[in-house]
């Protein structure tokens, strides 16, 4: 998996467990449902935001270069 898309997946599960955690007004359920979500978004952040060239973690890094190794980030 590509950088970006394990960016677009991590953020896409957080914004989904955020609002089955809202949904937790109505049935408590809900809420440790969504917050099971939000907590597996760490999983791909975690395992695929990494450089491809040095398999560095980018951290909270968005550039088009990888701090670590200087190498263009595929896009």
């Amino acid at each position: 998996m590509k950088p970006k898309e394990a960016r677009k997946l991590t953020v896409t599960l957080i914004i989904v467990g955020f609002v089955v955690m809202l949904m937790g007004y109505f049935h408590g359920a809900f809420f440790a449902l969504g917050a099971c979500v939000s907590f597996a978004a760490l999983i791909p952040n975690f395992l695929f935001y990494r450089c491809p060239h040095c398999g560095r973690y980018l951290g909270r890094s968005d550039g088009a270069f990888c701090q670590h190794c200087g190498e263009r980030l595929e896009e």
